[in-house]
């Protein structure tokens, strides 16, 4: 744990179940007599995961009927997470606590990155311009994954009719396809941990088993 808190990441494509997990965690480690900070990038529902400027920008990020670039998504991207590193996560860690954000700028390297196609660097240089070093390399990253396009779907589709479509989540098989192709690609090129959501015998882990699985790795560094 780092001496000015612990910034765990969650990640993972849409439907994984990132944002169950870290309130799992968030009540592990209150159980535990630690302070628990939980965010969702870009932002969340749930107003106490985020800011008013990130909820704002999320709401145009998630609109699916606003046709724009690549580059444009990822400067959206960006405010929002300036404003929730500077505004929730920072302030956390230094005062100590354990910070649980459901996605960070993993998430921008695979869906902008190998999903729209943004070079991996230039991502990597603006998140630095819009954070700094330590948002950049957490003391924890897991990759959730679930290469089942229709297991995602389903678990998509229990969240009901939207109001207008979902940027990503619309995207065609294809853009799907490299998402969960650029999940495994960078957790290769950065060492990062990744648990399968399907077992080995097909059937979809349990909530409670993926929470075991992100514990056992939690402990062991």
């Amino acid at each position: 744990m780092s001496e000015l808190g612990r910034y765990i990441v969650i990640e993972g494509n849409d439907g994984t179940g990132k944002s169950t997990q870290v309130a799992l965690l968030q009540k592990h480690y209150e159980q535990a007599g630690k302070e628990a900070v939980l965010v969702e990038e870009p932002s969340s529902d749930d107003t106490t995961r985020t800011t008013l400027v990130a909820s704002y920008l999320r709401n145009v990020i998630k609109n699916g009927d606003l046709q724009r670039d690549a580059e444009i998504n990822l400067a959206l991207f960006s405010a929002a997470r300036r404003e929730l590193w500077h505004e929730i996560i920072q302030p956390a860690l230094g005062r100590g606590a354990v910070v649980l954000a459901a996605r960070n700028y993993v998430s921008t390297l695979v869906y902008q990155g190998y999903g729209e196609g943004i070079p991996l660097y230039h991502i990597r240089e603006v998140t630095l311009q819009f954070t700094d070093s330590r948002y950049l390399e957490p003391d924890n990253t897991i990759i959730l994954t679930l290469n089942s396009e229709s297991e995602r779907t389903a678990r998509i589709a229990k969240r009901g009719a939207l109001e207008r479509p979902d940027t990503f989540e619309s995207r065609d098989d294809d853009f799907q396809k490299r998402v969960n192709d650029g999940y495994l690609k960078i957790a290769r090129e950065m060492n990062l941990p990744t648990i399968d959501c399907i077992a080995n015998d097909d059937r979809r882990k349990t909530i409670d088993e993926i929470h075991q699985e992100i514990l056992q790795i939690l402990e062991q560094t």
